[in-house]
């Protein structure tokens, strides 16, 4: 064709679009909806990936470098001893001593130092004292402490950090307010302040001190919108609240350094300043990382990242593949109701190309305005949804990064669509006899024989394939083998089409003419289908992949109380470590529990008693401890066995048991309940007559008792040197016990033991805590309640909420649910709309012969409740299958190809279909198509002439 004769089609396309408005609007619509999700979500999608400079700007503001000395975090070294060297990753976020050898393994976690209490204080080391050429120094530096909220007090990050410095831009985004310029000024974090109930110009007060200081604004660290953070003048409460007699123990401090270094940071400096125990963040290293050759340390995070499967890559391939299926049923039913133009052209000389031509250009006419109208859209609801974004992954997303020519190559695929999706339409119509189009005939379509058969084989080639890519967790492989078994599903939607017509003969009148009319119009309602599958698929993919990641999170999770539980303690009464502190009296347990109960009105619990022995003095007690039996015992307490084999003997490896909270606890079997989750008939029976109850095996004798021993514990001193088992060198005093070994989710690292069995040793049962089942998860305010109750007290009694397993929104996964669940419901809605359109002939005579307005509307409904439940259940299937292959990919990419020792103790990548969620997308989504194709069916006859 000519250039002339390309305007000349153009023209009419564009004309016919204009005269038919309805119909080209669904036509836009369906090309729009891909457009728009794609667009929004590549904009979205660039904004979550941070680049270089933004990542830098929020770690480390406008240094070179953010340095770290992690002398201040070995455990147990002199403190005249010299600086040990490290080994980091080039990013700076992990790292281990250069002396615990190079990992060779990929799952070698880094070693964490965290300081004892006994540890001595280390002197702060300069950083410009080793890196040559520092210009300019910032500290930052964090502490735990407890801080006066509007309900009570609660523990927080204070931070010590004039985020206001040049230095220091972009690492904390003021909100509102102004940052603090008195030592006697603070910010608080927005997280903070919701939950604590403060106010710009409020007051706080840092507990270990008394010091007061005046909020005078609120921020959001970029990073992590969720922390509870406050922010003061450097200097102005951290030296305060360390200088307190004993305020070290159990703190973890935290102080980075910001530098500014002449020439920069580069990889030989880093490498320099690991040597003398220094980790460093480098500007320089981030912007032109080293070569892996280059590296001294290589993290299970890093390692990980290199191996992951790349989701964007599936995404996008199934993204195309879901936009040419949609804007198919669009372009056969333009041509469709084309015919009779069609026809007109060869009357009036027009060829076939000319007929196929017109076909095509309405498909670039209409696929630009559809590419068009979607970018606009797109990034409409890409700025639209960045604090909803912002908001449930707990990160600011970056800067709105809107590629110009990633939005034009999308457009043009949109178009690029659009005539694909046209070309068989135009094909079709111009094969077309010029007498059956004027008339309007249709005639029967029957089914191809041969088209079933290579669906079929297609399908299955690309499952094989599909797999294939999966166990090599290749993801380009995976998107071929899920395009051609997609592909496969649509070459049998017609005769799926024609099966189901056949179940017609035993339905209503309504139903049975809307699937003969299915199976008559298959070139109407195959791309239907289709395009419903190809939506619904998206859908299920991301249902599938992120219930699953999110159960593998919740395998990981380790819970420290049963759920929606309450545990007060009060150490002050712990015999932990050989002290005996009783300054809490039974008293002062009683009000707690009393102001525990006001706060957590209908919570169920009580006390936890535990059992204390007779002192000999003010500084030396009684205490007891099981006796395992003697095949059970530790070689190493009898002096006997292979000291190099004790590591590996499970006999020397102590207790199992996962419960820290309490060491041993004295109650009913109710407690036990509440306590460790023990639900156990044999531990009640025990309970009852005097017993124990013991949370680990090899320690119950034939006779059904224990053997308990006793040893002396001095203040300050602490016990006497134990076996890995708990015995003590020399032969104490036993007595035994009827006893009980029971699994339990929380057991006691000691034992349960009933009050009786207590007097039966010769203690007395004196308070150790509180244990509630608050029925719900208690609000802030509650928390902040209790912790301010048990404080008054002591400020070493403790209060812990086990909320149970939160799960965190990936933003991948959210974004790409978010744009597939529109995009499924939108597309659902046009594609039945487009095939209801199409038969509005049908409607018309139905209105002839007399039938009344609401068979018109159920023939309506049914007509759109078909076909959006064929493509739903194809969805599914589709969906499923490619669900099952990514997470097939993932497994291959890090599970199996870790070592036995790594995968000990973790549980595998798990699959989790969601057939709740399915089974109501394959009932809910046809009701929906069908009420809406009912509403918009008209009431009232319309007369159509009808051509033969």
């Amino acid at each position: 064709m000519s250039v002339s004769s390309w305007r000349a089609t153009l023209r009419i396309a564009r004309r016919d679009a204009l005269r038919a408005k309805g119909r080209s609007a669904l036509i836009v619509a369906m090309i729009a909806i891909p457009v728009l999700g794609m667009s929004a979500a590549d904009v979205t999608w660039r904004s979550v990936q941070l680049d270089t400079d933004e990542v830098i700007s929020r770690s480390m503001g406008q240094a070179d470098a953010r340095v770290l000395d992690t002398s201040q975090q070995m455990r147990g070294r002199p403190a005249g001893e010299p600086p040990r060297a490290i080994f980091q990753e080039p990013g700076g976020n992990n790292w281990q001593p250069a002396d615990l050898g190079r990992p060779t393994s990929p799952e070698t976690a880094p070693v964490s130092m965290a300081p004892r209490p006994s540890d001595p204080a280390r002197p702060v080391r300069d950083p410009g004292s080793v890196i040559p050429d520092v210009s300019e120094q910032l500290t930052d530096r964090t502490l735990f402490g407890t801080i006066s909220t509007a309900n009570g007090r609660t523990d927080v990050a204070i931070r010590e950090f004039d985020y206001v410095k040049p230095i220091a831009k972009g690492m904390v985004f003021q909100r509102e307010g102004r940052a603090p310029r008195a030592p006697n000024e603070v910010v608080v974090t927005e997280r903070l302040r919701r939950s604590a109930g403060y106010r710009i110009g409020g007051e706080l007060t840092e507990k270990s001190t008394g010091r007061t200081f005046r909020i005078v604004g609120t921020v959001d660290l970029p990073d992590d919108l969720r922390e509870q953070m406050v922010i003061a003048m450097p200097g102005a409460v951290i030296e305060a609240m360390l200088a307190r007699p004993g305020a070290g123990e159990g703190r973890d401090e935290t102080l980075r350094v910001l530098l500014r270094v002449r020439g920069g940071m580069p990889w030989t400096k880093v490498l320099a300043a690991n040597r003398q125990g220094f980790l460093v963040e480098s500007a320089a290293v981030l912007r032109d990382p080293p070569a892996r050759a280059d590296r001294q340390y290589e993290s299970p995070g890093e390692w990980a990242d290199s191996r992951a499967l790349r989701l964007g890559g599936i995404g996008l391939g199934l993204g195309l593949l879901e936009m040419i299926l949609l804007a198919g049923p669009a372009f056969a039913v333009g041509a469709r109701r084309k015919r009779r133009e069609l026809g007109l052209i060869g009357v009036a000389g027009g060829s076939r190309r000319h007929v196929a031509g017109v076909v095509l250009g309405g498909g670039v006419v209409l696929g630009a305005v559809g590419a068009l109208i979607g970018a606009a859209l797109g990034l409409a609801a890409a700025a639209l949804m960045r604090p909803w974004f912002a908001e449930h992954t707990g990160t600011l997303l970056g800067r709105y990064d809107v590629r110009i020519l990633e939005l034009l190559g999308i457009g043009a695929v949109g178009v690029a669509v659009g005539v694909l999706a046209a070309l068989i339409p135009a094909w079709l119509a111009s094969r077309e006899d010029i007498a059956a189009s004027l008339t309007g005939r249709r005639g029967v379509r029957r089914g191809s024989r041969v088209l079933p058969l290579v669906g079929a084989s297609s399908f299955a080639l690309g499952v094989a394939i599909a797999l294939y890519g999966a166990d090599r967790a290749d993801d380009t492989i995976i998107v071929a083998g899920v395009v051609v078994a997609e592909l496969g599903l649509v070459g049998c939607c017609p005769a799926l089409i024609g099966l189901t017509a056949r179940l017609g003969r035993f339905l209503p009148l309504s139903p049975r003419l809307a699937l003969r009319d299915a199976a008559r119009s298959r070139p109407r309602s195959a791309p239907a289908v289709a395009a419903v599958m190809a939506a619904v698929a998206g859908s299920v993919v991301i249902a599938v992949v992120w219930q699953s990641q999110t159960a593998d999170q919740r395998n990981a999770y380790r819970p420290n109380a049963q759920k929606n539980h309450v545990l007060v303690g009060f150490p002050d009464r712990t015999l932990f470590g050989g002290t005996v502190e009783l300054s809490l009296t039974t008293a002062d347990a009683d009000g707690i529990r009393r102001g525990v109960e006001r706060v957590l009105p209908g919570a169920k619990g009580g006390p936890i008693g535990q059992p204390v022995g007779p002192c000999k003095d003010a500084n030396t007690c009684v205490d007891y401890l099981p006796r395992k039996l003697p095949e059970f015992r530790c070689p190493m307490a009898d002096g006997g066995g292979d000291p190099q084999r004790w590591q590996t003997d499970p006999r020397c490896n102590g207790s199992s048991a996962r419960g820290s909270f309490f060491r041993s606890a004295v109650g009913d079997a109710a407690l036990l309940r509440k306590l460790t989750g023990a639900d156990d008939p044999r531990a009640a029976e025990v309970l009852s007559r005097g017993g124990i109850v013991l949370f680990e095996e090899g320690y119950v004798g034939p006779d059904g008792t224990a053997e308990m021993g006793v040893q002396e514990i001095t203040k300050g001193n602490g016990p006497q040197v134990m076996s890995p088992q708990g015995e003590s060198a020399a032969a104490p005093p036993t007595i035994r016990l009827p006893a009980v070994s029971v699994r339990a989710p929380f057991g006691l690292p000691g034992f349960f033991a009933s009050p009786q069995a207590v007097a039966t040793l010769g203690g007395t049962v004196e308070p150790a805590g509180l244990v509630y089942d608050a029925g719900h998860s208690p609000s802030d305010a509650q928390k902040q309640r209790l912790e301010d109750l048990v404080a008054r007290v002591s400020d070493r009694n403790f209060v812990f909420i086990e909320r149970g397993f939160q799960p965190k929104d990936d933003a991948r996964l959210l974004l790409l649910g978010v744009f597939a669940l529109v995009i499924t419901i939108g597309a659902s809605g046009v594609a039945t709309g487009l095939a209801l359109a199409d038969a509005q002939k049908d409607l018309a005579t139905l209105g002839a012969v007399g039938a009344p307005p609401s068979v018109r509307r159920r023939l309506s409904a049914f007509q759109s409740g078909v076909i959006a439940f064929l493509g739903t259940g194809l969805g599914l299937a589709a969906g499923v299958l490619a669900g099952v292959v990514v997470r097939r990919g993932q497994k291959s990419a890090l599970w199996d190809v870790m070592s036995a020792g790594a995968k000990s103790g973790r549980h595998a990548p798990e699959l989790v279909i969601p057939w709740t969620w399915m089974g109501l997308a394959l009932i809910l989504l046809p009701i929906l198509a069908a009420l809406l194709a009912a509403l918009l069916t008209r009431s009232r006859a319309v007369v159509r002439g009808r051509t033969a």
